[in-house]
Formats: C-alpha cells, sequence, structure tokens
C-alpha cells in the first residue's frame, strides 16, 4: 500500500502537469472556448458511464439543484480562465500560479470565516506571493508579452473561484463524497460553456489527432485527478496527499520544455521555488484555536 499512494501521487501530479501541455497543444488548432467545451464534453462522456456503473451517479434534485452554483464557481469558471490563460503564458507558469491556490483559500478563510492563521501560514503566504511578484515583474513564460497581464488575470479570476468554494461550499462538500459531485459538476459546466462555444467560438470540426487530444485533456483534467484526490484521502492523510499539487508544476515546466520547446528561466526556477515553498507551509500548518 505504501508503495501504491506514491505511484497514485505521482499518477495525479502528473495528470495535472501534463493537462497544461495538452492545452497549449490543442489551443493550436482550436479557440479558447472549443477547447473548453470540447474537452468538458468528452470528460461528461467518459465519466457519466463510469459513475452509473459504480452506482456514484446519484439522481438526487437537492444535489443537482446546490451542483448549479457549485459547478461553476468550481468548474466553469476556472476551465475557462485556465484555457484562455494559456494564450499568453506557458503551461509552466500556469501551472505554477494554480499551485497559489492553497494560500488563496488561507486568506479567504481568514478574511470570511474569521479562521485565526498561525505564523507559519502567514510565511507561506508572504514566501508564495514573493514568489508570484518574481514571475510577474519578470514577465518569464509570457508567450505573448504585450498580453501577459491578461494571462495573469485570467488565471487569477480561476485561481480565486476555485478557492471560493473550499469556502463558500464547505458543507456540501463534507456531505459528499468527491465521486457523488463530480457528475453533476461535469454536465452544469458542460451546458454551460457549450452554448458560449457555438456563439463565441469557431466550434470548427477538428482532426481526428484532435479528437483524441481533447479526450485526453478532458481525461486527466477533470477526471483522474478527482479519483486519485479521492483514492488518496480514503487511504491517507490530507497532507500527504497534497503533495501532488506541488509536484504537477515541475512535471508541467518539464513537459513544457520537452514537448513545446518553452524555456525555462532562473526567476522561472526561483519564483515556482517559492510559490511551492509557499503552499508547503500553508498545508502543513495547523490553524489556531
Amino acid at each position: 500500500m505504501r508503495y501504491m499512494v506514491a505511484i497514485v501521487i505521482l499518477v495525479f501530479a502528473l495528470s495535472r502537469g501534463t493537462q497544461r501541455v495538452l492545452t497549449s497543444l490543442a489551443l493550436d488548432s482550436l479557440d479558447g472556448w472549443s477547447v473548453t467545451a470540447l474537452s468538458l464534453s468528452f470528460a461528461c462522456l467518459i465519466w457519466l458511464p463510469i459513475a452509473w456503473y459504480r452506482k456514484w451517479l446519484v439522481f438526487d434534485k437537492s444535489l443537482w439543484l446546490r451542483s448549479i452554483p457549485l459547478g461553476i464557481v468550481n468548474i466553469t469558471i476556472p476551465a475557462v480562465a485556465f484555457t484562455f490563460a494559456q494564450l499568453f503564458v506557458t503551461a509552466g507558469v500556469a501551472a505554477l500560479f494554480v499551485a497559489f491556490l492553497p494560500v488563496v483559500v488561507a486568506i479567504l478563510g481568514w478574511v470570511f470565516l474569521r479562521e485565526r492563521l498561525s505564523i507559519k501560514v502567514w510565511v507561506g503566504v508572504f514566501l508564495a506571493t514573493v514568489g508570484v511578484a518574481v514571475l510577474t515583474v519578470g514577465k518569464n513564460g509570457a508567450l505573448d508579452v504585450s498580453n501577459w497581464w491578461a494571462g495573469i488575470g485570467l488565471l487569477a479570476v480561476g485561481v480565486l473561484s476555485a478557492a471560493i468554494v473550499y469556502v463558500g461550499w464547505r458543507k456540501l462538500l463534507s456531505e459528499r463524497p468527491a465521486v457523488e459531485l463530480l457528475a453533476p459538476q461535469l454536465v452544469i459546466s458542460t451546458l454551460c460553456v457549450l452554448p458560449l462555444a457555438f456563439l463565441l467560438g469557431d466550434m470548427n470540426i477538428p482532426s481526428i489527432e484532435i479528437w483524441f487530444l481533447l479526450g485526453a485533456l478532458g481525461t486527466v483534467n477533470y477526471i483522474i485527478p478527482q479519483i486519485a484526490m479521492f483514492w488518496l484521502l480514503v487511504r491517507t492523510t490530507a497532507v500527504r496527499s497534497s503533495l501532488a499539487n506541488y509536484l504537477a508544476p515541475v512535471f508541467a515546466i518539464i513537459l513544457g520544455a520537452l514537448v513545446l520547446d518553452q524555456t525555462i528561466t532562473w526567476l522561472i526556477i526561483v519564483g515556482g521555488i517559492l510559490i511551492i515553498l509557499g503552499a508547503v507551509f500553508v498545508n502543513t500548518a495547523k490553524l489556531k484555536k
């Protein structure tokens, strides 16, 4: 079991890192709306039969109604924001900004839930913020320098939206396992994005290779991380399972350099280390009573 936990953590991290690279590849052939809508559609087509077979597909009216805002905030907004952000920043930089998520969650908990934060948390917030500043000041990882701030703004919207889930939907998340919450969120998000894709995107018929790419993207973006995280939370501690989130940017940076020929600069390395170190501090600290 010890080795299996390590393997699942690596699979989780690799899927998170790979999704950034696959998004960049898909954006070479399709617009952002099409990439988001079609990858979400593939995720639904793949996950719904699995959820039905495993009895994770729960037809509860209350659950689905409560999942409408949850799906929009947790999947729809981040999916659109992160996809479009990668028109302007590299896969590695996008993954590093997403690693800032636990820091934002800690800050929101302090502001809205009156959670008292320990010194270790504040140190983590400081380190991660400095890391973001290091990346931002040098505009390292920019694909389009003239639109660098558009990319950073979209990443900020996606991270903030995902972080709000942990503050605003804590009760629902504690009531239902993640595998039961995933199907309603995916369906709702797909129904939200598809009409927008037809109205605002090109929605051209992709080639066979792009169809396979979108299917892979939907799997590593919305399905594998959910299953892996649920499996880890049942079998190990939350702190240990969160290791995957720190490894994901490493995989994204390495794969981006190998597959997309994206440059790794010293500022990306320094900023990335500070962000990940800050996230580790926040996730391993205890809240003050």
